[in-house]
């Protein structure tokens, strides 16, 4: 199972965390809310999801995942969570 941490239109500061997580060890991973969705079986035409994308990681490495972002970054993104 895989948290989401993050949401929204891809950017480089995505990027940096998805780099600095891996880096860490923590297997995290940006895939599209489309390709996500279609993935759970739900595949609306057009998508309204656009290009945006998730950060994905797993869920029993969110805490450490937070504390890494947060010490990398100074202050905690705004994060847009679900389970999943």
């Amino acid at each position: 199972a895989f948290e989401i941490i993050a949401a929204g239109e891809p950017n480089t500061p995505f990027d940096r965390w998805t780099e600095t997580l891996q880096r860490s060890g923590i297997e995290a991973t940006q895939t599209t809310i489309a390709d996500y969705n279609r993935e759970l079986g739900h595949n609306p035409n057009p998508h309204p999801g656009g290009n945006e994308v998730y950060i994905l990681v797993p869920v029993e490495k969110l805490e450490d995942a937070l504390k890494i972002l947060k010490a990398t970054e100074g202050s905690t993104p705004d994060w847009r969570t679900n389970r999943t």
